[in-house]
């Protein structure tokens, strides 16, 4: 790579967070503003914002404050001059005039400008600066969408816009969508249309604003924060900006007057209302309560539950594809609603190809990527049925666009197949279905799936070969199939595949999938029930396999690699713990969280955060104690790293574990440190410097939670939780501080103390509120 040093012109909201960005991937940053104190105060911004925009605070050191009016010569060390200013034309014209004498032949320039044009950016620019200029249009907040769209002038440089492409998908972890210079490009074209309609529909079937996010947000594969809350989140004004920016220059096309920014939406501006950032939008919180807007008199009231027999009818299914085909074929009023909004987005959709993108695969990554749906608007076409939808729309009169018409004449029956055991996609142009360009780096399941590399399987996880001699476990939980817990399906496949990769001599095995989240930790529902039946040997087997099967992967005569990504909690921490290596998503939040259920570890997670803190802690410079302090703050507290570097510091991870940015080279990279390892492999020994500080420690230990308890920071049930873990900390009677003891005796102590808190009737009064409420019990 030539970018080894970036300079960010603006240090507002996006250029401070975009420099934050640029140091989680470890690229210094020159973040340039009028002057340098400007820019020291977006990068304190950046600093304190909330979700953070570092993976963790030391990162800021890469990112130097600099002042245009005195440290324009700093331009001259930077490959890359990053634009992100206000959206207006001149002030950005008159800025690159400013910077041009200071760029050095060959740098990179671009914007990252959401709705100005790249012609009318590039005008202004001499000829040889034209070919290297782009817009680099990322998604706020940079550090957790994953969408990049790049857009290049005819004349481009094709190997720099290849150079440059090829950067930000695998350095700054980004999905990179080659974009048309169309108005708002791709993602914010189709997401405000999306939006404005989902708005004037609340209307049409006289929905509160509650009620609409019921609808649009989970049982239509979009995120939480559905329709109003995601309007708060990206600032009203903003959402104003942008549609109103497709009124004034789309005059061509079909639905301009639905990006009209309604009455309602300029009333909230103009009294200052404009999402979260003002405090207000349509949403408001007061106290611990979020009151909802009533969109009729514009004041605020307490939220109206929603009940939908559609909503109802899609969580039957566990599927998101069937969750969604329930809703929209539901003849009810959220039914009806859900398929008006996804049948005019899809035909609107449709519509847009070629205009703004070439290809149903661009459409579809941009809206995954910077939207955050589960499925692009031609996965959710096949989802909801290409046929069926299509005799429906004609049913009710709505007009068919040509492309689609003539693929469905054509006799293609969805817009992705496979042939060939590879994936395919219809292409508008030839009217055929065309395989999938393969990516570099990239390893896909689906297509190991699909071609028959499928050795072991039941119901939650399964075996696969990834060529090379690696293997991979990857978990599909049937029940969850967005949190895949552990149960004993899980802990029998993980089994048979340590078994089976030492007898047919692989090089080694991955643990991973390619789902949101690695695994949110152990099924709560099976340990209760087993607790409240009093089925404790029963309990203390599953405990004891988990536990066993932990230190067959430890030392297993081959690498094991894990590759946690999201939650990574309790039994999913516990999982990946033992391995030779983790290979994190950055993107990972690992915990273990079990004293917020009325537990402790129970699966070995208390022997892995205090081997990881002594390997940092050294007993012979430190003494027993630190490490087991660390240790108990780290499990008592449940602490839950914010990003996988952060986890290190929490002693969920080592530092030579691997973190990775790019999601979609994640479990590539994973298989790629399985064969590294393999080569000469040989296990660890077991520890003999596992020394604890035994009576001494405890009595420590108890001391500060008897002060805890006395100043009222926790409960009764809280001190008992914190005793028993502190226990197994300092290493119960065995433990004196001087002779070690062994690993198998502190998993001893670790299930005794887990079976003794299962059986407590407030350990299982938290464990059936967490199941029922989602959040955790303090009683």
């Amino acid at each position: 790579m030539t970018i080894q040093k970036v300079a960010v012109l603006g240090a507002g909201v996006m250029g401070s967070q975009l420099a934050a960005h640029l140091a989680n991937a470890s690229i210094p940053s020159c973040l340039f503003d009028l002057t340098a104190e400007i820019a020291s105060a977006g990068l304190k911004r950046a600093r304190e914002i909330k979700p953070a925009a570092f993976y963790h605070a030391r990162r800021a050191k890469l990112i130097q404050p600099e002042g245009l009016d005195t440290g324009l010569e700093k331009i001259k060390e930077c490959d890359w001059i990053l634009e992100v200013v206000t959206e207006k034309l001149d002030l950005k014209r008159g800025l690159y005039e400013r910077i041009l004498p200071h760029v050095k032949p060959g740098a990179f320039i671009s914007s990252n400008t959401s709705g100005i044009s790249l012609k009318v950016l590039a005008d202004s620019l001499p000829a040889e600066r034209r070919r290297r200029f782009f817009i680099t249009h990322f998604f706020n907040p940079p550090r957790y969408l994953q969408l990049c769209e790049v857009v290049s002038p005819p004349e481009a440089d094709g190997a720099a816009l290849a150079e440059l492409c090829d950067f930000i998908e695998t350095v700054l972890g980004k999905g990179v969508v080659r974009a048309k210079d169309t108005p708002n490009f791709i993602a914010n074209r189709i997401g405000v249309f999306g939006m404005m309609l989902a708005l004037e529909l609340t209307k049409k079937y006289r929905l509160t604003v509650e009620d609409a996010d019921a609808i649009t947000g989970r049982p239509l594969g979009r995120p939480k924060s559905a329709t109003y809350r995601t309007a708060d989140l990206v600032g009203l004004d903003t959402l104003y900006f942008v549609a109103k920016n497709s009124y004034d220059i789309l005059l061509q096309d079909e639905a301009r007057g639905l990006f009209k920014p309604p009455p309602l939406l300029e009333s909230l501006i103009q009294r200052g209302s404009l999402g979260q950032k003002s405090g207000a939008g349509f949403y408001k919180k007061v106290g611990k309560e979020i009151l909802s807007l009533d969109l009729e008199t514009l004041e605020y009231r307490k939220q109206g539950k929603s009940r939908f027999d559609g909503i109802k009818a899609a969580r039957r299914y566990m599927g998101l594809k069937k969750r969604i085909h329930a809703l929209v074929y539901s003849p009810d009023t959220a039914g009806e609603f859900a398929w008006e909004l996804t049948a005019s987005t899809l035909l609107y959709v449709a519509r847009r190809i070629p205009e703004i993108t070439e290809s149903i695969t661009d459409m579809d990554d941009a809206m995954k990527w910077g939207f955050g749906w589960d499925l692009g608007p031609f996965e959710l076409w096949d989802a909801i049925g290409f046929e069926k939808s299509l005799i429906r729309m004609e049913s009710e009169g709505r007009a068919i666009p040509e492309n689609v018409r003539a693929l469905a004449d054509k006799g293609l029956p969805s817009f992705y197949g496979r042939a060939d055991e590879k994936k395919t996609f219809a292409d508008f142009g030839t009217r055929t279905f065309k395989s999938l360009p393969p990516k570099q780096g990239v390893l896909l399941l689906e297509d190991r799936q699909a071609q028959g590399a499928e050795i072991l399987r039941n119901w939650n996880a399964s075996l696969l070969d990834l060529g090379d001699g690696v293997a991979c476990l990857q978990f599909h939980s049937v029940l969850q199939p967005e949190m895949h817990p552990i149960d004993a399906a899980v802990l029998d496949m993980l089994g048979q595949s340590l078994a089976f990769v030492q007898r047919h001599k692989f090089a080694g095995l991955v643990i991973g999938h390619q789902g949101a989240n690695f695994c949110a930790g152990a099924n709560l529902d099976l340990i209760l029930g087993l607790a409240r039946a009093k089925r404790f040997d029963t309990l203390g087997w599953v405990s004891k396999t988990f536990q066993d099967l932990g230190q067959k992967i430890k030392y297993a005569p081959f690498p094991i690699v894990a590759a946690p990504r999201g939650l990574t909690l309790g039994g999913g921490f516990e999982m990946a713990a033992p391995t030779a290596r983790i290979v994190a998503l950055a993107e990972t939040y690992c915990g273990a969280v079990e004293v917020g259920v009325g537990l402790i570890p129970g699966a070995g997670g208390n022997l892995r955060v205090l081997e990881n803190f002594q390997a940092v802690l050294p007993p012979e410079k430190a003494g027993p104690f630190p490490a087991v302090q660390k240790a108990f703050e780290t499990i008592a507290f449940g602490k839950v790293s914010t990003s996988a570097e952060e986890a290190v510091d929490l002693g969920y991870f080592r530092k030579t574990d691997a973190i990775v940015l790019s999601p979609e080279r994640h479990l590539a990279e994973a298989k790629a440190a399985v064969l590294q390892l393999a080569d000469n492999y040989a296990p660890p020994e077991p520890p003999k410097n596992l020394v604890l500080p035994g009576e001494g420690g405890f009595c420590a230990a108890l001391s500060n939670i008897e002060g805890f308890l006395k100043l009222g920071k926790i409960s009764e049930h809280d001190a008992l939780i914190a005793r028993k873990l502190a226990r197994v900390l300092t290493g119960g009677e065995k433990a004196n501080g001087v002779a070690p003891v062994e690993e198998q005796y502190l998993l001893d102590l670790e299930r005794e103390a887990f079976l003794s808190l299962a059986g407590e009737p407030k350990s299982q009064e938290r464990m059936a509120y967490m199941l029922k409420i989602g959040k955790p019990l303090r009683n």
